[in-house]
């Protein structure tokens, strides 16, 4: 669906991941073999180095606050050598790091670092009610969504008016995760109430919707605003996802774009300009709805050749678009740079 373009020259030597490390020894063995040991391997095709890193492995010297320094394990990084991927991430063991990515990311971008998952979009994109607002003139609609909080007044009923225009059956499920973590069908108002309830004990915010049953998903890959692979698979059940890696089922795997499709991929694509996105679209038979957008949608790799193959393309034609990204990022500054010097 994509045709590569030749990658400009940059001095960029390395991307660098910003990702909580508060996994168990399942997720770390699971994340590195599925995820973080390809992508290095396609990073490192690319002759780029890639490292995971917490938040905390960032210092900044800002002592002469025109000329900062910028360390990484203790490793000068600068604008030229080294952009970082500042995807927000907030599963429940995450959430204790919320607020240091926050800050980390908007500090790198005040830095002058390019970063292809730009901050303020990221916010958007990790909360599915400021997506589904942001995104309001989708030519497909949207899922009809409510955002409300828990917390310790959730017995009191604030949001009954809120939820007035949607019928059980209803999907209910945090609104910062993923993974399909978390997620409830309820068919009564008693339902809704213990569903909230529980998630008040870690004060979770939650989104409601219709719940459709026996629906397909599609997730559209998409690499400098055009769609390049597109997944698709049938949810068994509620709570999963589609890919073979995380325990769901695909009827058909990887495939073209519906034609449905292709006018709200571009919408969404201008509204959220990044080099990298993933569109996720649910069809229930007789349409299609606009269900989410993932700005670090992760590709995974589960040994089976055919969809690995798929898989790094991929992965390869997103680390090019930040390639190209980066030199295109340089190149502006410098501009930017030379014109304020003129003056």
């Amino acid at each position: 669906m994509h045709a590569e373009a030749q990658d400009s020259p940059t001095p960029l030597q390395r991307i660098a991941w910003i990702y909580p490390e508060r996994r168990t020894p399942w997720q770390r063995e699971y994340e590195e073999n599925a995820v973080w040991t390809p992508y290095q391997k396609i990073a490192a095709e690319l002759g780029l180095s890639m490292t995971v890193n917490k938040p905390e492995e960032l210092a900044v010297d800002a002592v002469d606050a025109r000329h900062p320094k910028v360390f990484l394990k203790g490793e000068r990084v600068t604008p030229e050598d080294t952009l970082f991927v500042t995807s927000l991430y907030s599963l429940p063991h995450q959430t204790v790091d919320v607020a240091a990515q926050l800050f980390t990311f908007t500090l790198l971008e005040r830095l002058g670092f390019f970063l292809p998952v730009p901050p303020a979009l990221s916010y958007i994109g990790g909360d599915k009610a400021a997506t589904a607002v942001h995104l309001k003139d989708s030519p497909v609609p949207l899922l009809p969504t409510v955002r409300i909080s828990s917390g310790r007044e959730a017995m009191t009923g604030h949001y009954d008016q809120a939820l007035a225009e949607l019928d059980y059956p209803l999907i209910v499920k945090p609104a910062n995760w993923g993974m399909g973590l978390g997620i409830s069908v309820v068919n009564n108002i008693y339902d809704l109430r213990g569903v909230i309830g529980l998630a008040g004990g870690s004060d979770t915010p939650l989104v409601v919707q219709p719940y459709v049953p026996g629906v397909s998903e599609y997730r559209i890959y998409t690499v400098d605003g055009e769609p390049h692979t597109a997944l698709t698979g049938k949810k068994d059940g509620y709570c999963l996802m589609t890919t073979d890696s995380v325990g769901g089922r695909r009827e058909r795997g990887y495939t073209g774009l519906p034609e449905q499709l292709a006018e709200t991929v571009r919408y969404v694509c201008e509204r959220i300009p990044a080099p990298y996105l993933c569109v996720d679209f649910l069809q229930d038979g007789d349409q299609f709805w606009l269900s989410e957008i993932e700005m670090d949608g992760a590709v995974g790799f589960n040994g089976i050749p055919e969809q690995d193959l798929a898989a790094h393309r991929i992965v390869e034609a997103r680390f090019r678009s930040y390639l190209r990204g980066h030199a295109a990022f340089l190149s502006q500054r410098a501009a930017s740079d030379g014109v304020t010097g003129s003056r």
